[in-house]
């Protein structure tokens, strides 16, 4: 360990002697996370795009089912798919079935910030879009759970809900059959109703064979206004029966600032800095002559390696430090658990470190090393939220992060930050870290022993 700690010391001492790449390794990281926490208003804010909620069916009906599929088709709304499953009976739509949760799963996804809020739509809810002249019902045929806090999007989910539930019902007068069957059913319902009066089953009567004359010579019943219609039908499915309950979002696992969102990504930049120049390094020496000149001495080729990757490794870390002691101290950035940040920051740096050694043998000269290695990584930092932060980033964006390596060590440090993520939850970004540092420290060490061989 003598050998590789002295070689990691001496590259430690190289790199702090370099202004110019430290610049890039610690001040502009910080000019990056002070610039966008700026511009994104000191906020936790996030995608200010469609409402992300989720939906739990009770009902189970083909009328839930059509609800569900109309909320789905709302550009205001945003519903989670579940790809390759087939659909259930009387699913309809050349689209995937919408993912179904159970009410406290879905209160949970509101509760932790996951969803903006859930829609519960209760058991009879199908027959009730037909019950006209039935019972009312005294508790509510449809629940959104939404934080309290969304003021403006509490009045806009409703009249979205009313748009959509008052409108399909209003459809489904469209089906001729089906219309005539349940004027049937009304019928006999008045027939035998001991509650109304004769001279309104007269006046119901005639309005029966009046509607059933309309529908005859009309192709769709239309000039309904569901918001003003009086009707005791559209007052089962009115206002009073979608009822919105409170659920407290956990603010813990949410940003508090927007410097909480900037900085994991900043960090992000400085290591590519210390990544691309410790590969710089490797090619100097190379190319100077130090790397030969260092396997004539008493030491083996694994501790060569050792220490350079050592001295990669506890610039990484020292970035990462360094980076969040500032935004601690001067920018009210928290850290949700040492603990875990301390597991985050060295998956992510061990990550580096490999890529390191994998760039270093890209080129053999240090502008071909330097151009590749800053080639490689920019394409990947932008699309896995070294521009764009991960959670206000497109639909496919999001899914093209999977593959960078940016990505999972950005979400890695955030869950240790402000995600409040749990040792179980951050064990998958911080493998597939692992997986990649492993990957690219084997093939640097097999191409440059190959080299030298």
């Amino acid at each position: 360990m003598g050998a590789v700690t002295t070689i990691a010391m001496k590259d430690l001492r190289i790199l702090l002697r370099d202004w110019f790449g430290l610049f890039w390794i610690l001040a502009f990281p910080l000019m990056f996370a002070i610039f966008f926490g700026v511009v994104f208003g000191g906020s936790g804010g996030g995608s200010r795009g469609a409402i992300a909620i989720a939906i739990v069916d009770e009902d189970g009906s083909s009328g839930s089912r059509e609800l569900i599929e109309r909320l789905a088709r709302h550009e205001s709304l945003a519903l989670e798919r579940r790809a390759g499953e087939p659909r259930s009976a009387g699913d309809t739509g050349s689209s995937d079935p919408v993912v179904l949760s159970d009410v406290e799963s879905a209160r949970d996804l509101v509760r932790r910030g996951r969803k903006v809020a859930f829609v519960r739509i209760a058991e009879g809810f199908g027959e009730a879009t037909w019950q006209l002249f039935g019972p009312g019902r005294d508790d509510p045929l449809i629940e959104v759970g939404i934080d309290p806090s969304r003021s403006a999007e509490t009045g806009y989910l409703q009249g979205i809900l009313m748009e959509t539930v008052l409108g399909g019902m209003f459809e489904r007068f469209g089906d001729r059959k089906k219309t005539a069957e349940e004027i049937a059913r009304w019928r006999r319902e008045v027939k035998d109703s001991a509650d109304i009066s004769a001279a309104r089953k007269l006046a119901l009567a005639a309005f029966f064979v009046a509607l059933e004359s309309f529908l005859a010579s009309t192709d769709a019943i239309s000039g309904s206004d569901p918001e003003t219609d009086s009707g005791s039908g559209l007052a089962a499915l009115g206002r009073e029966q979608i009822e919105f309950v409170d659920v407290t979002r956990d603010r813990s696992s949410q940003p508090r600032t927007a410097f909480e969102i900037s900085f994991p990504a900043a960090i992000v930049w400085g290591l590519m800095g210390c990544a691309a120049t410790f590969a710089i390094v490797i090619v100097r020496e190379r190319t100077a002559g130090t790397l030969l000149r260092l396997q004539i001495a008493p030491i083996s080729w694994a501790q060569l390696l050792g220490g350079k990757g050592l001295a990669c490794f506890l610039a990484c870390l020292g970035t990462i430090v360094f980076i969040l002691l500032v935004g601690r101290l001067f920018l009210g950035v928290r850290v949700g658990s040492y603990a875990l940040l301390a597991v985050a920051a060295s998956s992510t740096a061990l990550c580096f470190t490999g890529m390191m050694l994998a760039m270093s043998v890209v080129g053999k000269t240090e502008p071909a090393v330097a151009g590749a290695s800053w080639g490689m990584m920019m394409p990947l930092a932008m699309i896995g939220g070294g521009m764009v932060p991960l959670i206000s980033m497109p639909g496919w964006m999001v899914t093209a992060s999977h593959f960078s390596p940016f990505k999972w060590s950005i979400y890695a440090l955030e869950g240790a930050i402000w995600r409040d993520l749990s040792l179980s939850e951050l064990a998958t970004p911080c493998a597939i870290l692992l997986a990649i540092a492993g990957v690219c420290f084997t093939a640097g060490v097999w191409v440059l022993g190959r080299s030298f061989r």
